[in-house]
C-alpha cells in the first residue's frame, strides 16, 4: 500500500506534461477525496486562458509589521488576447485545519481560490493585457497586518491569486488562478509549542564509470564533479546550508527592538556511495579513459581534487551515512543468491569511506527507493544492521492517514528481532520531486514545502515530532532549487534542523499502528533481472577462484575484480539493463583474460611418448602475473596408466616464471592413453583443466610372457630336431 500523499505524488508526477495549458499542478498532494456515497462526481474545472505561475513569496516567515510580496507571471496559452486584467490577492481568514485539508487545497494549483479579497494589496502588472503566447509579470504587495491573522498561534492560511479579464468569446470572466499558502508563525508568542525537527538525508551517488581497476570507460564524472556539475552543485548546496548563520545584531536593531529573522545552520546527513569517493580519489592522481581502441587522458583531475576537499570540509559539519559500495540493488541481489555480496558491499563501503574521509559513518541501511522485502530485511538484521531508513510507504498506517502526522521513528519486525526504522515523509518527497521535474514549479514547491512543515507543527504543537526528508538517490535538481530547499529549513522558526541520528531520540508514536513491511509490485518490476544476476553469480565464482590462487593476501588484482563485480550489481543499472549486460560481459572477458595468465602451458591434446613401461610426463605451469600464485596440480588417468604420488602436487610459482612438474607414469600395456591435468586452487576449486595423451611403445608383462613362452617352444623344437639329425648320422656311420 502507498500512503494517500505518496500516491497523489506519483499520480501528479505522471500528469505534469498535461499541465502546461493551465496553472501547473503541484505534485505531491493527496488526491481530492471523492464525493459521499450516492452523489455524482463534479466535473473538472474548465481550462483557463492564463497560466499563473509563482516566482517568489517573501518573506519566508512573515511577522507582524511585514509586507508580504508575491511575484509571478501570467502566460497566455490561447490564440486570443486577454485584456482589462484585474489581479487580486485572495485569502481565507480561517486557518487550515489538518494536513489532509492542506493536501486537498494543494492538489489543484489552478482550482478555485478563497473569496475574500485583500483590499490593502498593491498590485502592479506589466501591461493591461496579455497577447497570445505572451507572458507578463505581476507583483502583489500586502501589509500582513491588514489580513488580521490570529497572532496567538502558528497556523497556515490558504491564499491565492485571482485574475479577471476580458476574452473575445466570453467577455469578462476569471481567466487565471493560482493556489498557494501563507505560513504564519509570529515570534515571541507564548504557548505555540516546539518546532518540528527535520533531518535531511542528502545523497551523493552516481553510476559506475569504470570496468576493472584503472580501466575508465567514460569521462562523464569529471563534468559532474565540477562546480557546474550535478554532484558539484549538490555538495555546494549542502555545505552552504551547513555553514549559514544570521548576520550579527547591530546597535540599530537593539535600539529599534528589531528581531532578526531565524537563520540556523542545517546539519546535513550525507548519504555517500564509497565508490564515488574512490573514483574521485583515483582521478586526482591522473587517469586514462578507454573509448573503443583509443585511450586518452582524463580531464577531471583538478575537479576531483577540489570536490574531495569540499566534501572533507562538509562532513565535519554533519553526519555521514555510508551506502554499500556501488549502491547495489540489495533486494534483487538477495533474491538472486548474492546476499553475501551485499554484506561485502556494506563492509567495504564503511571501511573505505571512513578511511577516505576520516569519519565514523552511520551503520544505517538505506535501500534504493527506500523499500525492501522481508527476506532482505531479515538478511540485513542477520548481518548486524540495527537501523533502516525507509520510505513512509514501506510501512503504511493501518486505517489510512491519521489527523496528526506521526514522527519518523518507528520499528520494523525482522524474523529474529526488531530494527529501528526512520521513515522518509513520502508527501514531502513527492513535493521535492515535482519541483525538480518542472522548473516552473520550483517556487510553488518551495512555498508548499515550508508551509506543509508548519502544518505538521500546527497539527499538534505540544508534541515535538521529527521528520526525515530525503530526495531520490541520483536526483539532478536545479542548483537554486536544491540550495533553497535545504537552506530555507534553517530560516523559519517552525523548523529545527537536526542530524539523522537524533531522530532516534524521539519516542516511537503509539497513536498509530502500522501494517507489515510492504514491497510494491511496481518496485519489483524495476529490479535487476534474474537471468542477469545468475550471470553475475557465475562471474563472482570465477573471481573467487582467481583470488584464491594469489599467494599475497589482499592483492590488488583480486580486489579490482571484487569491486568490478559489485559495480555490476549497482542499482543505477535498474534504468539501463542493456548497458548492465554489456558491462557484465566486459568484466567476465577481462577476468577470463587475466586468469589465463596462470595456466598449464602444456597444450591441450599434446602427446607424450614413453619408451619403456614407465617414464616421466612433463607438465609446465606458467605464471605471467606480477605476484606469486599458489596452485595445486592434479593428474588423473585411466586403468592402463598409473600415476605416482596420487597425482597431486602443490606449487608456489613466482611472478613471471614457468615451473616444470615431472609426473611419473607407468603403462600397463602399449597404446595411447588419456591423461587429465587440472589446476586447483588451494581450497579445491577447479581453475583450469587440460587433457593430454600418453603413447607407450613398451611391452607389458603379459606380452613378455607370451614372447618368452614362444621362444622357449621354438628352442625346444630346434633341440629336438638337432638331436634327431645327430642320431640319424650315427646310424649311417655304423
Amino acid at each position: 500500500m502507498i500512503s494517500r500523499r505518496g500516491l497523489a505524488g506519483l499520480v501528479l508526477l505522471a500528469l505534469l506534461p498535461l499541465l502546461t495549458v493551465t496553472a501547473p499542478n503541484l505534485a505531491g498532494a493527496a488526491p481530492t477525496p471523492g464525493p459521499p456515497s450516492g452523489l455524482a462526481s463534479s466535473p473538472p474545472p474548465p481550462t483557463l486562458p492564463l497560466t499563473v505561475r509563482l516566482r517568489s513569496l517573501r518573506p519566508l516567515a512573515p511577522q507582524p509589521g511585514d509586507t508580504v510580496v508575491l511575484t509571478g507571471t501570467l502566460h497566455n496559452e490561447t490564440t486570443d488576447p486577454v485584456t482589462n486584467l484585474d489581479v487580486s490577492l485572495r485569502y481565507r481568514d480561517n486557518r487550515v485545519g489538518s494536513r489532509s485539508e492542506f493536501d486537498d487545497y494543494a492538489t489543484t494549483a489552478d482550482g478555485p481560490v478563497p473569496d475574500r479579497r485583500a483590499g490593502d494589496a498593491l498590485v502592479s502588472v506589466a501591461g493591461t493585457g496579455v497577447d497570445p503566447g505572451a507572458t507578463v509579470a505581476f507583483t502583489v504587495k500586502v501589509p500582513v497586518d491588514s489580513l488580521h491573522l490570529d497572532r496567538r498561534s502558528w497556523q497556515v492560511y490558504e491564499i491565492g491569486v485571482k485574475v479577471v479579464g476580458v476574452t473575445r468569446t466570453a467577455g469578462t470572466e476569471t481567466v487565471g488562478r493560482l493556489r498557494t499558502f501563507l505560513p504564519w508563525a509570529p515570534m515571541g508568542v507564548p504557548g505555540v509549542g516546539l518546532p518540528t525537527r527535520v533531518a535531511w538525508v542528502w545523497p551523493l551517488a552516481d553510476r559506475p564509470h569504470r570496468l576493472v581497476g584503472s580501466t575508465w570507460l567514460d569521462d562523464d564524472l569529471a563534468g559532474s564533479l565540477g562546480p557546474g556539475g550535478r554532484l558539484g552543485r549538490l555538495l555546494a548546496a549542502g555545505l552552504a546550508a551547513e555553514t549559514q548563520h544570521a548576520p550579527p545584531r547591530t546597535q540599530r536593531d537593539r535600539q529599534l527592538h528589531i528581531i532578526r529573522k531565524t537563520v540556523n545552520p542545517v546539519p546535513v546527513t550525507w548519504a555517500i556511495d564509497p565508490m564515488l569517493v574512490q573514483d574521485a580519489g583515483d582521478m586526482t592522481g591522473g587517469y586514462r579513459v578507454t573509448t573503443g581502441r583509443a585511450t586518452t587522458a582524463g580531464h577531471g583531475r583538478s575537479a576531483a581534487a577540489d570536490w574531495l576537499a569540499s566534501l572533507r570540509s562538509a562532513v565535519t559539519h554533519g553526519e555521514v551515512l555510508s551506502l554499500p559500495y556501488a549502491d547495489p540493488d540489495i533486494v534483487a541481489a538477495t533474491r538472486g543468491g548474492l546476499s553475501g555480496e551485499v554484506q561485502v558491499a556494506i563492509n567495504r563501503g564503511q571501511t573505505s569511506l571512513g578511511t577516505a574521509l576520516n569519519v565514523t559513518a552511520l551503520t544505517y541501511a538505506w535501500p534504493p527507493d527506500g523499500v525492501l522485502d522481508q527476506r532482505t530485511l531479515d538478511s540485513l538484521f542477520a548481518a548486524g544492521v540495527q537501523t533502516v531508513v525507509l520510505d513512509g510507504a514501506a510501512l503504511p498506517i493501518l486505517g489510512g492517514e491519521p489527523a496528526e502526522t506521526p514522527g519518523a521513528h518507528t520499528v520494523v519486525r525482522a524474523r529474529d528481532g526488531n530494527l529501528d526504522a526512520l521513515l522518509v515523509d513520502d508527501g514531502l518527497r513527492a513535493v521535492i520531486a515535482a519541483g525538480m521535474d518542472n522548473h516552473a514549479l520550483e517556487p510553488l514547491a518551495l512555498q508548499r514545502f515550508l508551509a506543509e512543515l508548519l502544518m505538521v507543527q500546527a497539527e499538534l504543537p505540544s508534541d515535538q515530532r521529527a521528520l526525515v526528508v530525503a530526495p531520490d538517490r541520483r536526483w539532478a535538481p536545479d542548483p537554486a532549487f536544491a540550495a533553497s530547499l535545504l537552506a530555507d529549513t534553517g530560516r523559519v522558526p517552525w523548523v529545527q534542523p537536526v542530524a539523522l541520528s537524533t531522530v532516534l531520540d524521539n519516542p516511537i508514536s503509539t497513536k498509530v499502528t502500522r501494517e507489515p513491511l510492504t514491497y510494491p509490485s511496481a518496485e519489483r518490476a524495476t529490479e535487476l533481472e534474474t537471468s542477469y544476476l545468475a550471470q553475475v553469480r557465475k562471474a563472482k565464482g570465477r573471481a573467487d577462484a582467481f583470488a584464491n590462487i594469489l599467494a599475497v593476501p589482499g592483492a590488488t588484482q583480486a580486489r579490482d575484480f571484487d569491486d568490478a563485480v559489485l559495480r555490476t550489481l549497482s542499482s543505477a543499472w535498474r534504468d539501463d539493463h542493456t548497458e548492465a549486460a554489456t558491462r557484465l560481459t566486459a568484466v567476465r572477458g577481462a577476468l577470463a583474460s587475466t586468469m589465463r595468465r596462470v595456466r598449464i602451458a602444456t597444450g591441450t591434446g599434446s602427446f607424450v611418448t614413453l619408451t619403456s613401461n614407465s617414464g616421466t610426463v612433463p607438465v609446465t605451469v606458467s605464471n605471467e602475473l606480477d605476484v606469486p600464485v599458489h596452485v595445486v596440480v592434479g593428474i588423473t588417468s585411466g586403468l592402463h596408466l598409473k600415476v605416482a604420488g596420487n597425482g597431486r602436487t602443490s606449487e608456489v610459482i613466482p611472478p613471471h616464471r614457468r615451473i616444470p612438474i615431472d609426473v611419473k607414469a607407468t603403462a600397463q600395456t602399449s597404446g595411447v592413453f588419456p591423461l587429465e591435468v587440472t589446476l586447483y586452487t588451494p581450497s579445491g576449486q577447479t581453475y583450469q583443466r587440460v587433457k593430454l595423451f600418453v603413447r607407450s611403445t613398451a611391452y607389458g608383462a603379459v606380452a613378455l610372457l607370451i614372447t618368452g613362452g614362444a621362444t622357449a617352444v621354438l628352442m625346444i623344437a630346434v633341440v629336438v630336431r638337432l638331436t634327431r639329425r645327430g642320431l640319424r648320422a650315427r646310424r649311417r656311420a655304423a
